[in-house]
């Protein structure tokens, strides 16, 4: 009777063990979250650690009625931290959300050049060359037998047996001149090149083609005029094409120089707008393309000091202010120009010099309307 009395009991006993379980799980299993004081600690900064809200404050402070201040905490103590999701994530978005937007950087406007597409055809400018001029071959015939030819028209080139040319290449179609005199001092200049056409290669004939005319003859191409901004004739003869940009970009010349338009584009006699020059100073005296000279007229005299990178003559005042050039080609010693504005009409021999600025003159923003890329 005993054993029977003593096991009810012990029954009775898991079961209100089991019921206080299911009744308060939180009490039985559930431990309180915590924060031991630190030297320098407040509710604010407690809250913003583990809540990632400041804010909060208030309510950690009512959960831990024994602190007297919430902003002087006594290292050591024990404060109980109520129940939140780990706010790590929160955090960082709300600091994401104080820190200022991205300022969006506005596109920077484009440099602005001078368009002398709409002044010359850039690919027909020429050259100077105080050296003869050494071509890589010359037209030996025509399609239709003409001896004028037109853009589209067919043309057969004899190149210079040791160049080395493939299906596909362009030349320029041109003719250099006899040999040139210097306007100032009346000494052998050099010679131009005048740009009468561009042609490209499509077929190379051999030796065995079937036309007569090509007996024998080496290095014989066939081509075709894709350009004649001159009339284009027999016997021009060809060098290889270099296209030109048409926007230039005005640049400032900051040092001193004094030079000579010494022969123009088809040896004009009187030189005006938009006429093509050649200089001779080039890259060596420190002209580069998109250098602003100044065309003027005057005396010159030999400077008995003249100072380092200086002309050893000088103009001597007054002078005639002609108009200004735009340099478009820059070669060892020569130079290619257009004139872009002149208040007369003018010769070769005539003295250029160097025009510098810290912003760009007025002058050359009214036709600045291009992007330089």
């Amino acid at each position: 009777m005993g054993k029977k009395i003593k096991k009810r009991y012990i029954i009775i006993v898991l079961l209100l063990a089991a019921g206080c379980f299911f009744l308060y799980p939180s009490a039985t299993w559930a431990q309180k979250l915590t924060h031991t004081v630190q030297k320098g600690d407040t509710l604010w900064d407690i809250c913003e650690k583990y809540y990632g809200d400041p804010n909060l404050w208030p309510k950690l402070w009512q959960m831990n009625p024994f602190i007297t201040n919430p902003h002087l905490l006594v290292p050591g103590d024990i404060i109980t931290l109520f129940e939140k999701e780990p706010v790590k994530e929160v955090s960082e978005v709300k600091v994401a959300e104080k820190q200022p937007p991205k300022k969006v950087e506005e596109p920077k406007p484009a440099v602005m050049g001078i368009d002398v597409g709409h002044l010359t055809d850039v690919n027909a400018l020429g050259f100077l060359s105080l050296e003869k001029i050494v071509t890589w071959g010359a037209l030996l015939a025509s399609d239709n037998d003409n001896i004028m030819l037109a853009k589209g028209d067919i043309a057969y080139v004899i190149f210079d047996e040791d160049r080395d040319i493939k299906i596909g290449d362009e030349f320029f179609i041109g003719r250099s001149s006899s040999l040139l005199e210097n306007p100032v001092t009346g000494e052998d200049l050099g010679y131009t090149f005048k740009v009468n056409g561009k042609l490209k290669v499509e077929e190379r004939l051999g030796l065995a083609h079937g036309d007569n005319r090509f007996y024998n003859k080496k290095n014989v191409f066939k081509a075709t005029v894709v350009e004649a901004y001159e009339p284009v004739s027999i016997d021009d003869s060809v060098l290889p094409y270099t296209s030109f940009p048409s926007c230039v970009l005005p640049v400032s010349m900051n040092k001193d120089l004094l030079a000579n338009i010494v022969a123009s584009k088809g040896q004009l006699e009187l030189i005006g707008p938009n006429s093509i020059v050649y200089i001779d100073h080039g890259l060596k005296q420190g002209i580069n393309r998109g250098n602003v000279l100044e065309v003027v007229e005057g005396n010159v005299v030999p400077d008995p000091n003249p100072g380092k990178g200086v002309s050893s003559s000088k103009i001597i005042l007054p002078d005639r202010r002609l108009g200004k050039i735009l340099i478009l080609e820059a070669r060892a010693d020569t130079s290619t120009a257009i004139v872009i504005s002149a208040t007369e009409a003018f010769s070769t021999g005539v003295y250029i010099i160097s025009l510098s600025w810290a912003e760009t003159p007025d002058f050359l923003l009214s036709i600045a309307n291009c992007p330089v890329k």
